[in-house]
């Protein structure tokens, strides 16, 4: 765990819980922590005739109020009376000084170098005294691959080539009704948490992982809402931040921010070493063309690129479930055997509708129209940047098509089926990236945005504190993104990057330069705007959120 050992000021995690919980039992006049109970007035019977006058409440010697010596309050007579004693000890300024002081934020190294200090220091010590937020969200404890990597069983796994921190955010998506209706996000964390030694050790509850909005009476995810409840930001309007903001949609990634997916074979068939590419897998790879297709043939991959020859296309993958904020996509020139001319061959037969991308791994969920295909350029990808295909990204060949999602980018292509489909279940497997957030039934992350060169936290210091320095992305999969408005006042005011003439088939990559007034942290809104199929405005329910300290 990335913060198990690590050393709290004041009160442990589990006793400042303690605290608060015994502080919220004195103001309800719970009977528990000493509190005397109410006398019974009950019929001892059962009914009202007859019944036994109630005991005279007497005074209890027992009662002690757990707070009287830690207050630093005269304990003795009537509150009113020992007013003249409070400007002795209770003065505002100091005491929100120490404690602020005893409170300062954690910080830490995160596995990419970059210290990171996930919450605000504020000038009372709020955020840490009474909103716990050092302990509180998915990430507090533990990363994310590192919780899916200790599941009793197996979970495909997602390792980012760019620094952006994994959150719950990239489980949404797959855990959503929208996509297999099973297995809700909320119904697993919760039975694997509440039933966790390692997660009642630290004394962790409901509040741990949730906010709960009193205007609502809705208990809210609490890494949705924290950066909105914390203290100590920085708030600069759009007038006087004055970014210099640009973009270009032929950003290539570099292949060390890749990104990574898992296949379902056993790990102990997985290509992961990119070091070491086996030219005799390419080389003796087949292929199999079959299905509702007059010429159904298997091929090698230097066969079918002998037929069919190739194209360089650049491209970008968007992974189906990347979250709001999330770093699973990548853009680059990749060059392949373009799928069109083997559809040509292969001859579909009348009424065949779908081609079906099989990956030898049994991955069969990613069937499309062939004129989908046809129209967006599919290409059965052979190399990536003018190299080999790298064994992570599923050498020898794997599928990428435009306006499409990276769940139809299947990897390590053994069959391409042609099937015959009812109409009205012809894109049923193509992605686009529209799964539904359950907590409010709207679409989780179309259109999407996210800071990519720095994790959300990070602290900057000395060249790259003056100016800040951000990049990354927009994206709506097959909608043309329209504009990314950004924010340094919580949304109070925008400063708008307008991106005309916008193609859907490229990423959208943003550069920001940010000159801070002051040292201090920062919050950064990115709210994105796409163009739906029937030309409306698409924006996302929520804004990425980034925040940064810079000294």
């Amino acid at each position: 765990m990335r913060k198990q050992a690590r050393k709290q000021r004041g009160f442990s995690r589990k006793a400042r819980l303690g605290a608060l919980t015994l502080a919220c039992a004195l103001a309800l006049g719970c009977a528990a922590w000493g509190c005397a109970p109410a006398a019974s007035t009950a019929p001892t019977d059962g009914g009202d005739e007859g019944a036994a006058e109630a005991p005279a409440v007497e005074p209890s010697d027992g009662y002690s109020d757990q707070l009287a010596s830690a207050s630093g309050y005269p304990t003795e007579g009537r509150f009113v009376d020992g007013v003249t004693a409070l400007p002795d000890f209770y003065q505002n300024s100091e005491k929100n000084a120490a404690n602020a002081e005893a409170n300062q934020p954690e910080r830490y190294t995160d596995r990419n170098g970059f210290t990171v200090q996930p919450v605000p220091a504020d000038a009372r010590g709020f955020n840490a005294t009474y909103l716990n937020a050092e302990n509180r969200g998915c990430t507090s404890c533990h990363t994310m691959e590192n919780a899916i990597m200790s599941l009793p069983t197996y979970h495909r796994l997602i390792f980012f080539g760019y620094p952006t921190e994994q959150t719950f955010a990239n489980c949404i998506a797959c855990h959503s009704e929208t996509y297999q209706g099973t297995n809700y996000l909320g119904e697993a964390v919760h039975s694997t948490h509440m039933g966790s030694a390692m997660f009642e050790s630290q004394g962790g509850n409901c509040f741990s992982c949730h906010y709960n909005d009193v205007k609502t009476s809705t208990l809210k995810r609490w890494d949705d809402a924290k950066y909105n409840l914390y203290q100590g930001f920085t708030d600069v309007a759009a007038e006087e931040a004055q970014a210099s903001v640009s973009y270009d949609q032929t950003t290539i990634t570099p292949a060390e921010n890749r990104f990574f997916k898992t296949v379902k074979d056993e790990p102990a068939e997985w290509l992961v070493d990119d070091a070491n590419v086996d030219p005799s897998i390419y080389e003796n790879w087949t292929v199999s063309i079959d299905g509702d297709c007059e010429n159904p043939v298997t091929m090698t991959l230097p066969e079918m690129v002998e037929q069919f020859g190739t194209v360089k296309q650049v491209m970008k993958m968007d992974c189906t479930i990347n979250g709001v904020g999330q770093a699973t996509i990548m853009q680059s020139e990749v060059e392949g055997i373009p799928l069109s001319k083997v559809i040509e061959f292969a001859k579909p037969k009348a009424g065949a509708n779908i081609v079906s991308p099989i990956g030898s791994d049994g991955y069969d969920y990613a069937q499309m129209p062939i004129d989908w295909v046809v129209d967006n350029d599919a290409i059965l990808v052979t190399k990536m940047d003018g190299e080999v295909l790298p064994n992570t990204q599923g050498y020898p060949c794997m599928v990428w098509v435009y306006n499409t999602s990276g769940g139809n980018f299947v990897k390590r292509i053994s069959n391409l089926t042609f099937m015959t489909q009812p109409e009205d279940a012809l894109m049923s497997q193509v992605y686009l990236g529209e799964f539904a957030d359950d907590c409010t039934g709207e679409v989780y992350s179309k259109p999407n945005s996210a800071v990519l060169n720095y994790p959300t936290g990070v602290v900057l210091t000395g060249d790259e504190a003056s100016p800040v320095h951000l990049e990354g992305f927009a994206d709506a999969f097959n909608e043309p993104i329209k504009k990314i408005e950004f924010s340094f006042d919580h949304g109070a005011t925008w400063q708008t990057l307008d991106t005309p003439n916008n193609d859907s088939k490229y990423w959208t990559y943003w550069r920001l330069d940010f000159t801070p007034p002051e040292p201090g942290s920062y919050l950064l809104n990115i709210r994105t705007t796409s163009i739906a199929p029937d030309g409306t405005d698409h924006v996302c329910q929520y804004d990425t959120q980034f925040m940064f300290t810079v000294e």
